[in-house]
């Protein structure tokens, strides 16, 4: 199970992967893109009711990524193993690898304002709207229907104050606790989650997809590097660009309350990655 807080090349991660032997990697439960194949059943809705109930979440995995499910998934396919993409496998991530005892998790981190930056939509159709648009933003059917499932405050301070807040303080909360979330997860079974750094992915996709297949897997360690530097090449196509480019600017032209969240969210999120190294 791969998980992140979206925007992070988990759709460019899965094609890649389902080039190697004995592996269908899908990226939210399909083959290929979202007009794909569906091979597991979909969660998009369910991601926020998960987040918000330990028991809920207990129910959904036991519902649609059982283990009896992954066997027959693979037994359809002849595969050895089956990996998911997607960024709701954040508030699963912990109910799956109770329900399938020999699962692991990586969770891919990406830094905080980049991901604002190519996760805030002010206006137009996001294509990918993984991020809170700015609350005045007319939604296409589309964005509603993925907005239903996108987390959100459900106590304390943040939730006070979303109503007052836009577009980069939405992101920036919903960055630091899907962030947070697979923390927890590392933290309660480091041996089985792999944590990794989307920067590496970036700058070394061979290297970083062959740790995540490390992190699956000891027999798929030989000869995947070639396997692999062919299928970056081959899923060039699946790095999805930031259409239209961003609409927000580097967060030295935020306010200076904006500036502060970004740092408290990063310092908070970064020294727990720094100890689980």
């Amino acid at each position: 199970m791969i998980a992140s807080t979206g925007r992070t090349a988990t759709s460019f991660v899965a094609e890649c992967l389902n080039h190697i032997p004995h592996v269908i990697a899908l990226h939210e439960g399909h083959l290929g893109n979202d007009q794909g194949v569906d091979v597991l059943p979909l969660v998009n809705l369910d991601n926020f009711h998960a987040y918000k109930s330990a028991d809920k979440a207990s129910e959904i995995v036991a519902k649609k990524r059982n283990s009896q499910l992954a066997q027959s998934v693979l037994a359809q396919h002849g595969k050895e193993i089956l990996i998911d993409a997607a960024y709701y496998n954040a508030v699963l991530m912990g109910q799956v690898l109770l329900e399938h005892e020999d699962g692991v998790g990586v969770s891919i981190i990406r830094d905080c304002e980049s991901f604002v930056r190519s996760a805030t939509w002010i206006h137009g159709e996001d294509p990918m709207p993984v991020g809170w648009p700015e609350p005045q933003k007319t939604l296409s059917p589309r964005e509603r229907f993925v907005s239903m499932g996108r987390l959100r405050p459900v106590s304390g301070d943040a939730m006070e104050e979303w109503p007052r807040w836009g577009a980069i303080e939405r992101n920036i909360w919903l960055w630091r606790e899907t962030n947070s979330i697979m923390l927890n997860v590392k933290e309660t079974w480091p041996k089985r989650v792999a944590l990794v750094n989307f920067s590496d992915l970036v700058q070394q996709p061979v290297q970083t997809l062959t740790m995540i297949l490390e992190a699956c897997s000891d027999t798929l360690r030989s000869n995947s590097s070639a396997i692999l530097n062919n299928a970056v090449q081959h899923s060039a196509n699946r790095k999805n660009s930031r259409v239209g480019g961003y609409h927000i600017g580097e967060c030295s032209t935020w306010t200076k309350r904006q500036q502060e969240l970004l740092m408290r969210a990063e310092d908070d999120i970064f020294s727990r990655v720094n100890k689980c190294s």
